[in-house]
C-alpha cells in the first residue's frame, strides 16, 4: 500500500513558493534609467519648444492639433525605444533571481488578490542585480 498523504503535505512538496517585485521601482533602479530620463526630458522640451515656434504660423486649429499629434507620436516612439531594453533587462533578472531561488513564479506587485503571506518580495533581491 501507498503512504498516506495529508493534501498540505503535498502541496507544500511541489509549491516552491511565489515571489513579487515592484516592477516600476526596478526599471527606476536601473543603471541606465538616469541616462533615459534626461534623454526623454531633453526630448520634452525640444518638443514643446518645437510646437511653441510652429504653432503660431499654423492657420487652423486642426493644424496644431496635427502637430501635437506628431510630437506625441514621436515621443511616445522614443520612450519606447529607450526604455525596452531596461524592460527587457529587468525581466531577465527576474527570470535569474526566480530560477536562483527556486520560486514558482515572480508576479507584478499588487498582481496577487489573496495567499500574499505565502509570497516573498524579491524587488530587492532584482535590484542588487541591476547594479
Amino acid at each position: 500500500s501507498f503512504p498516506t498523504r495529508r493534501s498540505s503535505d503535498l502541496s507544500s512538496a511541489f509549491a516552491a513558493g511565489v515571489g513579487y517585485v515592484n516592477f516600476d521601482a526596478l526599471v527606476q533602479a536601473h543603471k541606465d534609467f538616469p541616462k533615459v530620463s534626461a534623454q526623454m526630458q531633453s526630448a520634452i522640451k525640444d518638443a514643446n519648444d518645437k510646437f511653441s515656434k510652429q504653432a503660431p504660423k499654423l492657420k487652423t486649429d486642426q493644424e496644431r492639433q496635427n502637430l501635437g499629434r506628431e510630437l506625441a507620436q514621436n515621443l511616445s516612439k522614443l520612450e519606447n525605444k529607450l526604455i525596452v531594453p531596461i524592460e527587457k533587462d529587468v525581466v531577465s533578472k527576474v527570470v535569474q533571481v526566480r530560477k536562483d531561488k527556486g520560486l514558482d513564479c515572480i508576479v507584478v506587485q499588487g498582481a496577487i488578490i489573496s495567499g500574499t503571506e505565502n509570497a516573498t518580495d524579491e524587488t530587492e533581491a532584482v535590484k542588487a542585480l541591476l547594479k
